[in-house]
């Protein structure tokens, strides 16, 4: 069974099991356009939807937001395509997918104070102030009235610390999370630069993630490990693709 196949009968059996919901409330549920809703359900899709999409439909129709169930909910083609693409640390990385999430935070200044508040010490309002103007005190409120972010001890704390978006969300933040970086520092030892490029193999390219994983993992346990617990607010980037637009995309998943 393929996967287009499987998703399909998967949102069938979610419009039998609700026969009111329309496919545009879906459309509203899951962040999923109508448009690929309604070429998932006439089977007009041939090749596999991105994976984010599925996982959209996925955790939409299972009302499921952790990360590591959604991937597993389903056996056969989509829990194998879903754990090819988003499987490599869920061991490793206990996170949440919640959908209101990927509407909401889709605002870029939203998205970088939620990040914030998503940090083990959190923000606070002057912070907010200091970084995003009078802007982000308006969008602090809005989380707070909205109850994703919550205020304890006198610090503004995400609802959800460790949270994950539509891979298409996430990246179109990428340019302004950027801007944060400080080129003049390099000198200073105070943060790292490396653009590296190559044309390699495709076992070259794997090794490269392979090793990418690795690091990520560890990094990622210095972040949570209590013996570095401080106050400032690090982030760190790691990207590997192909300059090039193609359809094989297997190499780059």
């Amino acid at each position: 069974m393929s996967v287009c196949f499987q998703l399909k009968t998967v949102v069938d059996s979610y419009f039998v099991k609700y026969p009111h919901m329309s496919i545009n409330a879906f459309a509203l549920k899951s962040g999923v356009a109508a448009t690929t809703l309604r070429r998932i359900k006439s089977g007009a899709i041939k090749s596999d939807p991105a994976p984010h999409t599925v996982l959209n439909i996925v955790s939409a129709v299972t009302n499921e937001k952790k990360l590591d169930k959604l991937v597993r909910t389903f056996d056969g083609a989509i829990r194998e395509y879903l754990f090819t693409s988003f499987g490599n640390f869920l061991d490793e990385i206990d996170t949440h997918y919640k959908l209101d999430l990927n509407d909401i935070l889709k605002d870029q200044i939203t998205y970088l104070i939620y990040k914030l508040a998503a940090n083990r010490k959190g923000t606070d309002i002057v912070d907010v102030n200091y970084t995003f103007g009078k802007l982000g005190v308006d969008k602090l409120e809005f989380l707070i009235e909205k109850g994703l972010v919550v205020e304890r001890d006198g610090r503004i704390h995400a609802s959800e610390k460790n949270f994950s978006l539509d891979v298409a969300v996430a990246a179109s933040h990428l340019p302004e999370l950027v801007k944060f970086y400080k080129p003049h520092q390099v000198g200073k030892g105070q943060n790292l630069f490396y653009s590296m490029s190559e044309s390699i193999n495709e076992d070259g390219i794997r090794k490269i993630k392979e090793v990418q994983k690795e690091a990520i993992k560890k990094i990622h346990a210095i972040m949570n490990s209590p013996f570095y617990e401080g106050d400032i607010p690090f982030f760190t980037l790691d990207l590997c693709d192909t300059m090039v637009f193609g359809e094989r995309t297997e190499v780059v998943q």
